[in-house]
């Protein structure tokens, strides 16, 4: 039976990964959306979606933005909302402002390995909170929630110059152009100050992603889990994902283009909605982990992500060859990092991805951390 990963061979991808009726012009699939159905009946539920970037590097989530040729965005409904969760591991970590790194994980699958860098703190629970809230409001009072973010092909500032009607209604084609990750806009221009896509093809050159010590020197170029075209035979639905597999093993006809976030000078996505602990950064934080040894070494750890802590000083960081600014360089001191969560909780809340409960709550351990901390 096929599993989440969908390894070699097994079936999962075919049939349309987008809400939107949206063509699969790579596979010559019908014009298909998974809302087919209850659009005929006018069943179709209020939807609120959110993904981080383990999904994007192993689970084939790409195709659902772009679909298979990857070549536009494709629009969401009115009745759904996506919601990316930068730079996060597979549910999220488990939070917390620690300058030790946690654990490094096993990768997920039996057998399978251990990661090389440690776990991915950043965890998805504020913002999940904050969207229960979004989704309880939208289908009890009929509230909006906040306009769907996710990183993009057509760069922010030309996204609403044309007539594409690519977003779901007037308040997203609003709230889509703001700002993200409060003071990080400069990372999406390139020369001459021109916008830049937030989504690319997976290799380092095309993400900006930093040379950083204990990297291998291409990473992460190659470590993608790509969506493969199989050939099941004609006697097999791949639409739906019924019928017969006559053909076992499947032939592979292609690899599916695959695309991901850009990042910024740190190795962190751009993108995606605000998250205290990505916006107020202790190191670099992964979607992918690399795995140590075995049969699947240098191959990518499934879909567990990583860590690779800032050097508390640049003495530290100059000596490794770092190019990432040290964690003193950034704040100074422990009350410099306080005043960083405290900028980035009260960005989170004003954009409505975090209450202000749990800002409060994440001020707090801030304040009680070890970072910087004499």
């Amino acid at each position: 039976m096929p599993d989440g990963v969908l390894k070699l061979y097994e079936p999962g991808s075919e049939g349309p990964q987008w809400w939107q009726k949206y063509p699969d012009r790579v596979r010559h699939l019908p014009t298909r959306s998974i809302l087919d159905r209850c659009e005929r009946t006018h069943t179709c539920p209020k939807v609120i979606e959110h993904f981080g970037a383990a999904e994007i590097w192993a689970l084939k989530l790409g195709p659902e933005w772009v679909g298979t040729d990857a070549r536009k965005d494709i629009p969401l409904p009115k009745n759904v909302r996506r919601y990316y969760i930068p730079s996060t591991d597979h549910g999220g970590g488990s939070g917390g402002f620690s300058v030790t790194p946690l654990a490094v994980g096993s990768c997920p699958s039996v057998g399978y390995g251990e990661g090389t860098f440690a776990g991915n703190p950043v965890p998805h629970t504020q913002t999940v909170n904050a969207l229960r809230v979004h989704f309880r409001n939208w289908v009890m009072n009929g509230t909006l929630p906040p306009p769907s973010r996710w990183p993009t092909l057509k760069p922010l500032k030309e996204e609403h110059e044309g007539s594409d009607g690519d977003r779901d209604d007037d308040d997203d084609r609003k709230g889509h152009a703001t700002k993200e990750h409060d003071g990080k806009d400069g990372d999406r221009k390139g020369h001459h100050g021109k916008r830049l896509p937030l989504l690319v093809e997976a290799t380092k050159g095309a993400m900006g992603f930093p040379t950083i010590p204990g990297l291998p020197p291409t990473a992460p170029t190659g470590l993608i889990n790509p969506v493969l075209d199989y050939d099941f035979g004609s006697d097999f639905n791949y639409s739906d994902a019924s019928g017969i597999q006559s053909i076992q093993p499947p032939g592979i006809k292609r690899v599916i283009k695959m695309l991901v976030p850009r990042v910024d000078a740190d190795g962190n996505e751009l993108g995606g909605v605000p998250v205290v602990l990505r916006d107020a950064p202790l190191g670099t934080y992964l979607g992918w982990n690399i795995t140590a040894a075995g049969f699947h070494q240098g191959k990518i750890c499934n879909y567990r992500g990583g860590m690779i802590p800032f050097a508390k000083t640049k003495a530290e960081r100059t000596a490794s060859g770092d190019p990432r600014l040290s964690l003193e360089e950034r704040y100074g001191n422990h009350a410099g990092y306080v005043e960083a969560v405290i900028a980035a909780a009260a960005n989170a809340v004003a954009q409505g991805f975090l209450l202000q409960a749990d800002a409060d709550a994440l001020i707090a351990a801030a304040a009680a951390s070890n970072v910087l901390n004499p």
